[in-house]
């Protein structure tokens, strides 16, 4: 597909071939961008979703071939503003509330080109993103992923939203980043977690999820703020060698098993208000900074308190 947009007439008119299920709605789609805040009709809206499901259903080669070409687009189209906001809708992926059935190659290794929104959709099957990245948004907000998902070495470039998601068995995302903010707001881990290996350039926000099962969330940097404001930790919770750029809070954090933090570095003080510890907590060789509040003592008494 790379090699015959060259052939075409204008970026416009390669786009509209990449796109085929754009074609009967062309003059409609045109005058819905002409405006910033354009709002395409429904029957585009559902064009687009059964071409995204044709797409998948085609396999990971397809998908990444169209995804591909959408990319090399993008910055031919940048000079106009209503063909750039028809390429924004035409790359991004809505396929919220779908229930998903699985596919010859899951979404693993699949190219995202702008926004993938899969909020309140549902998975019976597990969910395999693995090496999947992510160049827009990544809405999965109140997604249910019932056997577990796999986002192992995926590669978030924006927004990465699991807020209320719900992972009926383990949420593996060993060695992934996330290059823009991230958010776990209240998401539910029924089984184990597995973060290790990977690393938060922006800000984490996990305030109010819960980790039924174990929750490795050490060997990871986090290179902004990172909340764990009112998490559950139901397992043992592992924080060992992990990196803190910045303030971590884990204020009123539960800690019902052993809480490990050896050999932790936080470069900013962290934050324990009214956090609990039901096992033990373990902190040792972690580096904090010097000065300040005591935290060095704050840290040595809880230990002494739990024995």
């Amino acid at each position: 597909m790379l090699g015959r947009l060259k052939v075409f007439s204008s970026p416009r008119d390669a786009l509209f071939k990449a796109n085929p299920w754009l074609e009967p709605h062309t003059d409609e789609a045109v005058r819905f961008f002409a405006l910033p805040g354009g709002t395409p009709d429904p029957k585009i809206a559902a064009a687009r979703r059964a071409a995204s499901l044709a797409r998948l259903r085609s396999g990971a080669s397809a998908w990444n071939a169209w995804a591909t070409a959408m990319k090399a687009l993008a910055a031919p189209l940048g000079t106009d503003p209503v063909t750039q906001r028809l390429w924004s809708y035409a790359a991004a992926t809505d396929l919220a509330g779908a229930a998903v059935a699985p596919t010859p190659d899951g979404f693993a290794g699949m190219l995202f080109p702008a926004t993938l929104d899969l909020s309140e959709a549902s998975f019976a099957d597990s969910a395999w993103f693995s090496a999947s990245i992510f160049a827009g948004d990544a809405l999965f907000r109140n997604t249910r992923f019932a056997q577990g998902a796999n986002f192992e070495r995926a590669a978030f470039h924006a927004t990465a939203c699991f807020d209320g998601a719900s992972f009926g068995r383990s949420g593996e995302f060993r060695q992934s980043r996330f290059h823009g903010p991230a958010s776990f707001r209240a998401a539910r881990f029924v089984k184990d977690a597995w973060f290790r290996g990977g690393a938060f350039a922006a800000a984490l926000d996990m305030s109010g999820a819960s980790f039924g099962g174990e929750a490795g969330l050490g060997d990871v940097r986090y290179g902004a703020l990172a909340d764990f404001t009112k998490v559950r930790f139901g397992d043992n919770a592992g924080f060992e060698a992990a990196i803190f750029e910045d303030i971590v809070h884990f204020d009123d954090a539960r800690f019902e098993r052993n809480a490990r933090f050896e050999q932790a570095q936080f470069k900013r003080e962290p934050t324990f208000d009214r956090a609990r510890f039901l096992g033990k907590a373990i902190f040792d060789g972690i580096t904090v900074p010097q000065g300040g509040s005591p935290v060095h003592q704050s840290i040595a008494d809880l230990v002494r308190r739990l024995g």
